[in-house]
């Protein structure tokens, strides 16, 4: 639905997002709201108060195009995939999407090594994230390199009497051919096990710490044993958050909200972090007909176990998965979320959650 600038009064109350166009049908701005005619007239309110770059827009908007949604959550994922295709001028914060720091773990090649990287690429390494702080992530890069004494050179070819690493005794050396690539192997194994979030391998590289610790406390040397705690601490905060990170990696639910549209239903399904299409049901439809579409689609969608060992979505999805990550988070708690898993695969308590919001509540007496 689009209407001019002078015909906002017939645009809908409803949750939904809205485009600003100019005369020139190119769109200015994207933004959401939860009700639609409210957000959208605001913006030509005759008290003012507005920024100088809303008042831009007042000036250039000719048109507002309009896609009700039915819900709040599905007009703020739209409201992000549209402004990330179209990048309006007018969407300035949104459309500088960070480049998330990764961790990028060379395993394509003889002696991997691991690293701090902001882009990723189909090269055949395993990248571990998204993380908030690059500062704090290639730190963490380099202290479990020094302790499982993996190398940080990016090229053997050029080094032949070793580094500085090397006389320190933090790295195995493979440029020296000191460590032959089955040996190299063994901490490598040990390193994507812990990032894959195996607690037994975690368990070890902290034990590594506490056991240096304790050995540079026992010969009194306590600023060493301070910064081994330090690190030790640091390591094990940084596995909370990977365990956090991974989480939202896998994540797979379907969430049931109430529609605008006739009383509907919509279900939103969830998998790997990112919302993969949203259904909308009526009162119009029976149940088993619901139940047949529903097991159809989970039968396609989610047959197979969802164990990603690392990162695998473009670099502008990324944003999605921190949205609805966060939103799950703040509705945690709501009976609106069926969590997918092995166990339940007749989908009892999905279709329970759908009729519950397709059945009008009872008249008061």
């Amino acid at each position: 639905m689009r209407v001019s600038i002078d015909q906002l009064g017939e645009l809908p109350d409803a949750p939904g997002v809205y485009l600003f166009r100019n005369c020139r049908e190119e769109i200015l701005y994207v933004g959401k709201s939860i009700k639609l005619k409210t957000r959208v007239r605001s913006y030509f309110r005759r008290e003012g108060g507005h920024s100088r770059p809303t008042q831009r827009l007042k000036f250039e908007a000719s048109t507002v195009e309009i896609a009700a949604t039915g819900s709040e959550l599905a007009a703020l994922i739209l409201e992000n995939r549209l402004i990330k295709k179209h990048l309006p001028p007018f969407n300035r914060a949104q459309r500088r999407y960070q480049h998330y720091p990764f961790l990028r773990l060379t395993v394509q090649e003889p002696f991997p090594r691991l690293h701090l990287t902001r882009s990723l690429g189909d090269d055949g390494a395993e990248y571990y994230g998204p993380y908030a702080k690059a500062g704090l992530v290639g730190w963490m890069a380099n202290l479990l390199n020094e302790a499982l004494g993996l190398r940080a050179c990016k090229d053997l070819s050029v080094i032949h009497q070793g580094c500085l690493l090397d006389q320190l005794g933090k790295c195995l050396a493979p440029c020296r051919g000191w460590v032959k690539e089955e040996a190299y192997r063994v901490p490598i194994e040990q390193l994507r096990a812990m990032l894959r979030g195996e607690t037994s391998a975690a368990e070890s590289i902290l034990q590594q710490f506490r056991t240096q610790m304790q050995s540079c406390a026992a010969q009194e040397a306590f600023e060493r044993a301070a910064q081994w705690r330090d690190r030790w601490l640091a390591l094990e905060s940084f596995l909370q958050r990977q365990n956090l990170v991974r989480e939202r990696i896998v994540l797979d639910l379907a969430m049931v909200y109430a529609g605008t549209h006739r009383g509907t239903a919509q279900v939103f399904w969830v998998r790997s972090g990112t919302l993969l299409t949203t259904h909308e049901f009526s009162p119009t439809e029976s149940i088993q007909t619901i139940s047949k579409h529903l097991k159809s689609f989970y039968r396609k969608n989610y047959a197979q176990p969802n164990e990603q060992p690392c990162f695998t979505l473009p670099q502008d999805r990324l944003d999605e998965v921190q949205m609805l990550s966060g939103w799950i988070y703040r509705h945690r708690a709501d009976g609106d979320l069926f969590w997918l898993n092995r166990e339940d695969q007749d989908l009892t308590g999905l279709l329970e959650l759908i009729r519950k919001t397709l059945t009008p509540p009872a008249p008061c007496v």
